[in-house]
């Protein structure tokens, strides 16, 4: 059963606006919508890279975390660190701290991009 569908579309400029103010707010950024692991992730390999390489990890994070809150809402209020964003594969995967109430969803994500404009979507299913 279908219990949430979230989609975003985000247009990466208004990140890469972010990452050319500078380290510190990128760093701030950074602080504010990664969990632990993905900030740790960004602070010793994104940090070296150039700054579209930072804008596109940062935007693909914020676009399907702003998803999946949409996808889980009112069910479950989630804060940005409660999602955690990883690709070890051909696709993103999620990993979301779940409310007892959520604690058997499978979350079904997609990530579109193209001519600097993301497109998340992701649907939730109760097993």
């Amino acid at each position: 059963m279908i219990v949430g569908v979230g989609i975003d579309i985000l247009g990466v400029a208004r990140i890469e606006a972010i990452v050319r103010r500078g380290s510190r707010v990128t760093a701030r950024f950074a602080q504010r919508i990664l969990c632990n692991s993905e900030l740790s992730y960004f602070g010793k390999v994104m940090a070296a890279q150039e700054e579209a390489a930072q804008a596109k990890y940062l935007a693909t994070r914020w676009c399907l975390k702003e998803a999946v809150y949409k996808a889980a809402y009112p069910r479950q209020v989630l804060r940005w660190r409660d999602v955690n964003i990883s690709k070890t594969g051909p696709k993103p995967a999620m990993d979301v701290r779940w409310r007892a109430e959520l604690a058997t969803v499978q979350a079904h994500i997609s990530l579109s991009h193209d001519g600097g404009m993301l497109a998340g979507l992701v649907v939730l299913e109760q097993k």
